[in-house]
């Protein structure tokens, strides 16, 4: 089963993301340009995605704002089936299903096949051991920019870390707690999953 989503749905991304860095790598000769010419070139492909994905989780802030009323109201006045029931009729009344809530993750759901696809090809990309880049020494190993007390510091993901967290501010600034819980949490999500991995990995981020 789980074959079979990723055929479906990251395998499709990793190709564009393969064949995005052959022909970056051919134009510039250059793999640390052409991994920020994938990240560039991906971006801007989801984009429209990204937007239509931010269109639909407001529809679904503003209906839970305009339902939030009488669901607080029944949520306290019933309990065990009876809250249930009320619920369901309730949400039936004003076309609603509990599984619309997800709209509100569908920007991050989106992510995770472009993650996938990306890490799954950059960080078995042998090309790019011993490959320096600017001030990275390896793009095939973790940047380990700074030696402290004997522990290699990897800079570029925590730099990630912190450019995501302040994205996360500004686009978050009218959104729910929970809305700004997800964007946090999937940031310090990325930076322990990603703190040891190939620092070219982190030039493209998310």
């Amino acid at each position: 089963m789980l074959s079979v989503i990723y055929n479906l749905f990251v395998m499709p991304v990793q190709i564009v993301v393969e064949t995005t860095f052959v022909l970056m790598n051919r134009l510039f000769h250059n793999k640390g340009i052409a991994i920020i010419g994938v990240s560039l070139i991906i971006q801007t492909l989801v984009l429209p995605l990204y937007k239509r994905a931010d269109a639909m989780q407001e529809e679904e802030r503003r209906k839970q704002e305009e339902m939030s009323g009488w669901v607080k109201h029944i949520r306290k006045t019933f309990k065990g089936d009876e809250k249930f029931m009320m619920l369901s009729t309730y949400y039936r009344q004003q076309n609603y299903k509990p599984y619309y809530g997800l709209k509100s993750s569908l920007s991050i759901l989106l992510q995770i096949p472009f993650f996938l696809a990306a890490y799954n090809f950059l960080s078995h990309l042998e090309a790019l051991n011993g490959i320096s880049f600017l001030f990275i020494k390896d793009l095939g190993r973790p940047d380990a920019l700074f030696n402290i007390a004997g522990f290699d510091f990897n800079v570029l993901p925590v730099a990630m870390t912190i450019i995501n967290i302040i994205s996360g501010i500004i686009y978050t600034r009218n959104l729910t707690v929970r809305d700004k819980m997800q964007v946090y949490g999937l940031a310090v999500i990325f930076l322990v999953l990603l703190y040891k991995s190939p620092s070219g990995w982190c030039f493209i981020g998310r």
